[in-house]
């Protein structure tokens, strides 16, 4: 027989299988929205096991705690250096750079350099999740005089269409930094002067967040609408990389100069590339893109040209009395680079820039053998480079001899 339920106990199950469906429903609503703001600076991310959790977390911890103080008086660097897709080039760049970056601002122990890998092996280099990167900004912003210091922050990856610099694990980690996500980060941390570089494709559209900053320095490997060339995984450096970093600020030339200098370069560079393009059968060039230029951007406020050169006047000073020192013993061996026999000359030179670095070297607490040393190993660094860049080194020495006006 077809008997009516008891509405009150039928009232009274609904209500607590409700209560019970209501977490599972707002848990599935909130992954189905995520992530709340599409514009943040976020990534979708798998846990780590819990070693290389552990591992990581001493790697951040160490390298945080490690950052020195800031010296009254003198306009200290910090650097933090970033790789944000696991092909071996971006951690190779992203170490060198911030490796060049580190001698020329005197920041060597003020800089930190994250990674996000090699896409295997094991992992040296704490990773560049959006925490890591947070965490480092925000220690580097608790240790400067936000005043006198510079920050520069170089980030290396793929770049999309829309500007952002893609972050990548395999298997772990996704997501991307948006040229708004840098710029906040950097207001809400308080950090006043800073030199942002990227390299990446795309990269010019991080000039315009910041173009109205008088205190922002900004270099970009392409335009906001062009692609940059050379991030194949088994390359040491990106194009944009290899001529900024590896040739033009290993010389004696100020920020500007030496971003004009890497310009000539990649022009080359990329001229080549074309020039292969167009030698291919008209069959071939159907199949591929025409290469186009990637235009490298700079922009550099009024308000923080000046903080720069102060920031690098030692190491500026630095490398040109270690590349005296390579073009002095040439002349000594009887192998003198071209145009650059005159010893008398040289040495003059060199002795300019000692001068210098000594005069900086005080404010900055280095003591003649830590100048010394620093001057030897820029001189060791270019015997190693000379033979893949005879003309670049010839240039530099020349640059040191007799600056433009």
């Amino acid at each position: 027989m077809f008997k009516r339920p008891n509405l009150v106990r039928l009232g009274l199950a609904l209500s607590a299988f409700a209560l019970a469906a209501a977490p599972a429903l707002a848990q599935r609503q909130q992954q189905q929205q995520w992530p709340v703001d599409p514009q943040s600076f976020s990534v979708i991310e798998s846990a780590m096991t819990p070693p290389q959790a552990a591992a990581q977390a001493e790697l951040l911890s160490t390298a945080l705690h490690a950052l020195p103080p800031q010296r009254p008086g003198v306009v200290d660097t910090y650097i933090l250096a970033a790789s944000f897709w696991d092909d071996p080039v971006f951690e190779k760049e992203a170490t060198e750079a911030a490796s060049i970056l580190g001698r020329r601002y005197d920041a060597s122990e003020r800089t930190i350099v994250l990674s996000a890998g090699r896409g295997g092996g094991a992992r040296t280099l704490p990773n560049s999740g959006p925490n890591n990167v947070q965490a480092a900004i925000g220690k580097i912003a608790a240790t400067i005089d936000p005043r006198e210091d510079l920050v520069v922050i170089f980030v290396t990856s793929h770049g999309a269409p829309d500007g952002t610099v893609a972050i990548q694990e395999r298997g772990r980690l996704s997501g991307g930094l948006r040229p708004l996500n840098l710029r906040d980060a950097l207001q809400q941390a308080g950090i006043q002067n800073k030199l942002v570089i990227v390299s990446a494709c795309f990269s010019g559209n991080f000039i315009a967040p910041f173009v109205s900053d008088a205190n922002a320095a900004v270099l970009t490997a392409a335009a906001a609408d062009r692609t940059s060339f050379g991030c194949e995984p088994q390359r040491d450096w990106t194009y944009f990389g290899d001529a900024f970093f590896n040739h033009s600020l290993r010389g004696g030339a100020g920020l500007t100069d030496s971003f004009n200098e890497a310009l000539k370069l990649i022009t080359k560079w990329e001229d080549d590339v074309h020039a292969k393009w167009a030698a291919l059968p008209s069959s071939q060039r159907q199949t591929q893109q025409e290469p186009q230029p990637s235009n490298p951007q700079d922009n550099v406020g009024d308000g923080v040209g000046a903080l720069i050169a102060k920031a690098e006047a030692y190491g500026v000073a630095i490398n040109c009395a270690g590349n005296l020192s390579f073009a002095i013993d040439r002349v000594k061996t009887s192998r003198p680079l071209k145009g650059l026999a005159d010893l008398n000359v040289l040495q003059a030179a060199k002795t300019k820039y000692e001068t210098a670095a000594a005069s900086e070297a005080g404010p900055r607490k280095r003591t003649a053998q830590e100048t010394a040393r620093s001057i030897g190993a820029v001189a060791a660094s270019t015997l190693q480079i000379f033979t893949a860049q005879p003309l670049d080194v010839t240039a530099r020495v020349a640059h040191c001899v007799a600056p433009p006006g």
